[in-house]
């Protein structure tokens, strides 16, 4: 195989073959090469950057800058944002400590005070404890079995309600995730941004990727498998046009005209066990 001179041919080596030669991590080299920026520290990233220049010889200075505008874009979204409530916890740490304090003390006094009344005089609780306790043997085998019988069908009835609760809503969030974000004969990925995209015919297997900031039009007679670096996009199609706002890599699946987005394990099934 000739020697890579361009991040396209670093990508077309394939995650093993990186791994093998830099000893970067398999899921590591996998989001530089889908261009996960978002996942994927600064100094991280180019702590990698700088290991396939001196391995590879590859100049990789546009995705380095690339890299750098992403993050200058999205620094609202990715900047992590305080915790108010967590905040007002750390502030109001002192005052509930003094609260417990307070309640320690209040219990104890409340504990004191009432075992002295109880040793100064009977109760009607001890009488009716120590009447119980003299009961025939058959009484107390009458009530236990009562009890068994009781919790035994408060647990049946609490099962038997809330398990098809959840079957129900599990149902629900699968039948909407499966429904499709456009269809048609004419379908186009409109970039909001610059981004990396692949795309495999599932019928001959064979692989298309570019970068590009144009719309990437999707030949609906085929079918394909669709992966991009973002999912910062607009899809368009005869019906209408649908925004999405994922900072992360997306997968996408194109079946007789019709796409819908699916999940990165999903991807690989279709793919015949590879991520690309």
């Amino acid at each position: 195989m000739k020697q890579p001179s361009t991040f396209e041919d670093l990508q077309a080596l394939g995650t093993e073959k990186i791994h093998e030669r830099t000893h970067i991590s398999r899921d590591k080299i996998e989001l530089v090469m889908t261009k996960s920026y978002g996942e994927i520290g600064r100094v991280q990233f180019m702590g990698y950057m700088s290991i396939l220049e001196r391995e590879y010889g590859v100049d990789l200075t546009a995705l380095k800058e690339e890299y750098t505008e992403y993050h200058k874009i999205n620094t609202n979204l990715l900047k992590p944002k305080s915790s108010v409530i967590l905040q007002s916890a750390a502030n109001s740490k002192p005052k509930w400590i003094a609260a417990g304090i307070v309640l320690i003390l209040v219990l104890m006094v409340g504990g004191y005070l009432l075992q002295g009344k109880m040793s100064a005089e009977p109760q009607d609780g001890v009488m009716e404890l120590s009447a119980v306790a003299v009961l025939p043997d058959d009484v107390n085998v009458t009530e236990n079995n009562e009890t068994n019988v009781s919790n035994e069908t408060s647990v049946n009835s609490e099962t038997n309600v809330t398990t098809p609760a959840v079957s129900s809503e599990t149902n629900q969030t699968v039948a909407k995730a499966s429904q499709p974000l456009a269809s048609g004969k004419e379908l186009a990925i409109r970039p909001v941004y610059k981004v990396w995209y692949g795309m495999i015919d599932m019928a001959s297997g064979k692989k298309i990727q570019n970068v590009t900031a144009e719309p990437i039009i999707i030949d609906t007679s085929k079918n394909w498998l669709i992966l991009l670096g973002h999912g910062r996009v607009e899809i368009e199609s005869s019906a209408g046009k649908t925004l999405l706002q994922e900072n992360n890599t997306v997968h996408f699946l194109c079946e007789n005209g019709s796409l819908k987005q699916i999940s990165r394990n999903e991807f690989i099934e279709h793919n015949g066990g590879k991520s690309w």
